[in-house]
């Protein structure tokens, strides 16, 4: 199965999207729905046999702001498309789901996809291009531990050693600066 989700940034949601295990062929741009705007979203196939749709979406729920109305939701909402459209009231169900585990309401919806357009080749994959970015580390890095914490058993493999390298990293740092008096 084939989504588009949008939500945050679309190097955000790549990188999310792309340390799931069961998720490939991930690429950022813009998501068109029925209203005809262009978003910020990122697409991808899900194997199903691997990872459970509301699992994805759970990880989507988990690494953006899906209970906030603010100030930038029109840049980026917050909705998952799915590619075939009859897999809405799949994707509508899902969310109804995992909006359970928030104390206030979800404002994740699933829309109709009608077209996606990839950003140029040299932004995909910016994340993993360039972990050292500050955006990557301050913004990127956070929502890739949430992630992490949250759903443990859905990282791949080379996630989990970049984040314990990167966590190893920090500590290292700590212990040698000065004490606080």
């Amino acid at each position: 199965m084939y989504l588009a989700v949008s939500g945050t940034c679309y190097w955000c949601m790549e990188a999310v999207f792309s340390s799931l295990r069961g998720v490939s062929n991930v690429e950022q741009g813009f998501v068109a729905s029925d209203d005809g705007r262009f978003v910020e979203a990122a697409l991808f196939c899900i194997d199903e046999s691997r990872i459970r749709l509301e699992e994805v979406i759970c990880a989507h729920l988990a690494t953006h702001a899906c209970t906030a109305n603010h100030s930038a939701r029109d840049k980026y909402p917050s909705a998952i498309y799915p590619l075939d459209n009859s897999k809405i009231g799949q994707c509508q169900f899902a969310i109804s789901l995992a909006a359970k585990a928030y104390s206030v309401p979800v404002i994740t919806q699933a829309k109709r996809f009608i077209a996606f357009y990839p950003t140029p080749y040299a932004q995909q994959n910016y994340f993993w291009r360039q972990t050292d970015k500050p955006f990557s580390q301050n913004t990127i890095l956070p929502k890739l531990k949430t992630l992490a914490i949250r759903f443990p058993t859905q990282i791949k493999p080379r996630v989990v050693q970049y984040l314990s390298a990167s966590i190893g990293a920090m500590r290292e740092k700590e212990k040698r600066q000065p004490a606080l008096s």
